[in-house]
């Protein structure tokens, strides 16, 4: 299987037989490997990596050599313990073990929340409307809904699209105390935390909030700019005509 452009060497080794639900996400388009880019990344790899207590210097020696190879229930990842290097053989630390996709998926979720910055956020034209400014100078649209919060960034199409290549992992991210099913986006956090929610139950709390002060200050600005409450108004301040007397 031959390493592709947008595919990390650890998911498209020549001499590993990876399993039939593995090559099912690697596509002829390799820009649609969305749940072997998103999900199942060096980059989370390396995040779990750290968590279960390796060196930054044991995650750099080792992650080169890494095989991840996503069953349709678990991952398999493995990096061998020894390595040739410049013809000798070195000892590195090495792992193989079976890992569960809810670990991937709380990984993601803690890294898109690391990363969220509230402070790049700008109101919107709307009350359930926020902008953000991305790394490139880019803005972006998040629309708040009551139950979730979408965004028209490129890495909250693609997580998205990976949920939907993967049910077991979407199965986890339905489960998961914080989010209950949002898509975890940095920018989408990013939300959160300028409305001051820690969890999605918290975030839908804050939005009945937000809306109910929008209904309130928009009935305010009709009531105040009625222009049919005005005219009521200055009819019933004029005199009344006096009638003919007959």
């Amino acid at each position: 299987m031959p390493a592709q452009k947008f595919s990390a060497i650890a998911h498209t080794r020549s001499n590993y037989n990876y399993s039939v639900f593995h090559q099912s996400l690697l596509h002829e388009n390799n820009g649609d490997d969305y749940a072997l880019r998103h999900l199942y990344s060096l980059e989370n790899t390396k995040a779990m990596l750290s968590k279960w207590g390796w060196t930054a210097d044991e995650i750099k020696a080792g992650i080169d050599y890494a095989t991840i190879d996503v069953y349709k229930s678990v991952v398999y990842f493995h990096i061998c313990n020894k390595i040739i290097k410049r013809g000798q053989t070195i000892k590195i630390r090495g792992i193989s073990r079976f890992i569960s996709k809810a670990d991937y998926v709380g990984i993601l979720i803690e890294r898109c929340w690391a990363k969220a910055d509230p402070y790049k956020l700008e109101p919107g034209s709307e009350w359930d409307e926020l902008i953000a400014k991305g790394n490139t100078g880019d803005f972006y649209e998040l629309k708040l809904h009551r139950y979730e919060v979408t965004c028209t960034c490129h890495a909250y199409s693609g997580i998205e699209k990976a949920f939907t290549q993967d049910a077991v992992a979407t199965k986890h991210l339905m489960l998961h105390d914080t989010v209950k099913g949002q898509i975890p986006d940095k920018h989408i956090f990013a939300v959160w935390k300028y409305l001051g929610a820690q969890t999605l139950q918290q975030y839908e709390y804050c939005w009945m909030e937000r809306k109910e002060a929008a209904m309130k200050e928009q009935d305010k600005c009709s009531w105040q700019y009625d222009p049919d409450s005005e005219a009521l108004a200055s009819h019933r301040a004029s005199p009344e005509p006096e009638l003919l007397d007959w």
